[in-house]
């Protein structure tokens, strides 16, 4: 288990505003566009492995051959898998915009008429040969108890199988497409990044959402938010992100006792206009547990809910 950094997100700004940042931050609304686009995504890797899309012209898709082995004649289904292809290979970022044009190729690409039992045994042997190398990763894209079921509900646009986690950082700072196919522990795209890497490098924290959330509201134009994240604190990315999207002001302190340090910065407009980070200062008597208590930097004191660690 990692060591837990503990923040404190004060937010300030226009009432309609800071009412988007806090439905953001509660985690309340289905699933993000960004879900949809790898589930559909995983579908369309994996048809492409099985030959059921293939590129209309010959092109090598390097970090896994085999999605493209051989080129298809063409057809309206295999020019939307190369357009597809061509956002694959450049590392798309999965922001909205680029969510509904993976939607619309996806769509044009037929895979709601290529059910489970519409396929070969041998594009279904190819299909669950991968599916179980990467089915922990690709879980929380893709729902259902057997892969048929998982298959046939992508077919049918069920929706994904998890809600918007507590402020979801990867809506603030989107994943790229082939870190999502490559999965969070990686091994299967050559010289793609992980899940983990690319999530860690965008969002400085391997699990982009807020843990233990709690909420304090002061007004109807700011509240605070407590929450904790593994190891670190949210990349300053992230909250410029934040600012710059909803037009709000934030002042952010954390502190990661385990590893003895704490900051604190502010942000508006999109950019971190202030910026410190300190080691904690301690007690010199211990208590009879052996822990001593915390009592520096002054900024840090009563300006987090705990010290982490």
């Amino acid at each position: 288990m990692p060591n837990w950094c503990a923040n404190r997100l004060r937010v300030t700004g226009p009432k309609e505003e800071v009412s988007k940042v806090k439905a953001l931050m509660e985690g309340s609304a289905a699933a993000p566009g960004y879900v949809r686009a790898a589930g559909e995504g995983i579908q369309l890797f994996l048809a492409g492995c099985a030959g059921l899309l293939r590129p209309i012209c010959a092109t090598e898709y390097a970090p896994y051959p085999a999605l493209t082995v051989t080129a298809g004649s063409d057809t309206p289904e295999n020019r939307a898998f190369t357009q597809w292809l061509v956002l694959l290979r450049s590392g798309a970022e999965l922001t909205p915009e680029t969510c509904v044009r993976l939607h619309a190729l996806w769509l044009a690409s037929g895979l709601q008429r290529r059910t489970w039992a519409s396929l070969t045994d041998e594009q279904q042997t190819v299909i669950y040969a991968l599916w179980e190398k990467k089915k922990h990763d690709w879980y929380p894209m893709i729902g259902g108890q057997v892969l048929s079921d998982k298959w046939n509900g992508l077919c049918l646009e069920e929706a994904p199988p998890h809600k918007s986690l507590p402020f979801d950082m990867l809506q603030l700072i989107p994943p790229r497409l082939d870190a999502e196919i490559n999965g969070y522990n990686g091994r299967l795209l050559e010289g793609v990044p992980d899940g983990f890497t690319d999530t860690v490098d965008r969002c400085g924290t391997k699990w982009p959402h807020a843990h233990d959330l709690n909420l304090s509201y002061f007004a109807e134009t700011t509240f605070d938010a407590d929450f904790d994240t593994p190891w670190s604190p949210p990349a300053p990315e992230v909250l410029c992100a934040l600012t710059a999207r909803y037009g709000v002001t934030s002042e952010h302190w954390y502190a990661e006792a385990g590893c003895d340090y704490c900051g604190w910065a502010t942000y508006s407009g999109g950019v971190q206009l202030n910026e410190r980070c300190e080691s904690l200062e301690w007690s010199e008597e211990a208590d009879e547990d052996g822990y001593r208590d915390v009592t520096g930097p002054e900024w840090i004191i009563d300006n987090v809910a705990s010290y982490g660690g």
